[in-house]
């Protein structure tokens, strides 16, 4: 799997990383099979996909590394499983 400027794959759960003061989610992730956790870019389908929120999803995108935290800026998803 290649990264940085390659769109790839990720399957795995939506999760969510962080909320607003009311509880509402505005930050989400994509936990894997392999416990690997891609932060997902709040762009326009990064902000869809938060309304799938614990459920499985394959998305295709381009994935940054800084620090230690990878990010996914999706072009593509589909909902596996709801």
């Amino acid at each position: 799997m290649k990264e940085g400027g390659k769109a790839i794959k990720i399957k795995g759960i939506v999760i969510p990383v962080d909320w607003d003061e009311r509880g509402k989610v505005i930050a989400a992730a994509i936990s894997t099979h392999g416990e690997e956790e891609y932060l997902i870019d709040c762009d326009y389908k990064g902000e869809e996909i938060i309304d799938h929120i614990q459920h499985e999803v394959e998305v295709t995108g381009v994935v940054r590394k800084d620090n230690k935290k990878k990010t996914v800026t999706i072009t593509t998803y589909d909902v596996v499983r709801e």
